[in-house]
């Protein structure tokens, strides 16, 4: 199957649902975290020298993939079919062409109805479509099918959270923590929902244990960085988080979002905002990633208003 930490990550970077506190990139108002960090790095992540100042260089990284390892529970028809059209539909998210994926998996499921990775498959597709109701009635069919698959609980969890139920995420994370001690995304999910019940010293117990489990998985520091930026006040703390999860995943716009988000609560110098937020607008084209391109031109604004104010 697709290596689902990578997953996580893809979701949280498409929809920013998945944060840790009330301070996001789309705030009202600029806030001061208690602890500002210094500069740690001075480059700019975009050569913005060969680009215009509304359209910079974006530096080109493919985006990886993890070939899926299908697992058919028995089948009278031709396997090999039923396993490229699994394998289609996974490239496809891989792409960020969702519908398409969804298209397959249905193919999957038509083709061999008692496989239940296909039905988890399907359900991420529509998961990262933000067709949460449709998402969860495959996941639990999946489950229904192999109640033991960890990875339906994961994605049943992280659904949940954006669907703002913290209980039934709880839920579904601790029966994928059951099953699978080494489940990042359930980590993740306890580590979210114990910071927004103020239980910090337990979220933050559950986000380190994120990232000694997936120290390679970029998700797993951005999760902990916006817990340090946003719960904590911690700036210097989740300026090394930012910068870890960007070192190992340069290509995703919301960690330079982010990484610009707290320059600004920090005043740091506006010219690093201003070179991660043209960043994240440049790698949201392909696919087109609306709402993150929305929040870095609005934050844009407020930097344009901050100078102007300063003249």
């Amino acid at each position: 199957m697709l290596n689902h930490r990578q997953f996580v990550f893809i979701l949280v970077s498409l929809f920013g649902l998945l944060g840790v506190a009330c301070t996001s990139a789309d705030s009202d108002s600029v806030q001061t975290v208690e602890s500002s960090p210094q500069p740690v790095a001075t480059e700019q992540t975009a050569d913005l020298s060969t680009g215009s100042e509304a359209e910079p260089a974006a530096i080109a990284r493919p985006r990886s993939t993890v070939t899926p390892t299908p697992e058919l529970e028995g089948t009278s028809i031709n396997e090999s079919e039923s396993v490229t059209f699994y394998l289609q539909a996974f490239n496809s998210i891989g792409r960020g062409d969702y519908i398409d994926a969804e298209r397959t998996f249905t193919t999957v499921i038509e083709l061999e109805p008692g496989f239940a990775r296909g039905w988890d498959g399907r359900g991420q597709a529509l998961m990262l479509q933000g067709k949460y109701e449709e998402a969860l009635l495959d996941f639990e069919k999946a489950i229904e099918l192999k109640p033991n698959l960890a990875v339906a609980y994961e994605n049943k969890s992280l659904t949940r959270i954006a669907i703002d139920d913290p209980d039934g995420a709880a839920r579904d994370a601790r029966r994928a923590y059951e099953l699978d001690e080494d489940s990042v995304a359930a980590q993740l999910v306890l580590g979210r929902v114990h910071a927004r019940d103020g239980e910090n010293e337990v979220a933050i117990e559950w986000f380190n244990k994120a990232v000694a489990t997936g120290p390679e998985d970029a998700s797993t520091w951005w999760w902990r960085g916006r817990f340090y930026r946003d719960v904590l006040g911690l700036g210097n703390a989740a300026l090394d988080d930012f910068n870890a999860a960007i070192e190992l995943a340069p290509a995703q716009a919301a960690l330079y979002l982010d990484r610009a988000t707290l320059y600004i609560q920090a005043n740091i110098e506006p010219a690093l905002a201003r070179a991660d937020l043209y960043e994240a607008i440049s790698l949201s084209q392909d696919p087109k990633l609306p709402t993150i391109i929305q929040r870095a031109e609005d934050l844009i604004v407020k930097l344009d208003e901050k100078a102007a104010a300063a003249q």
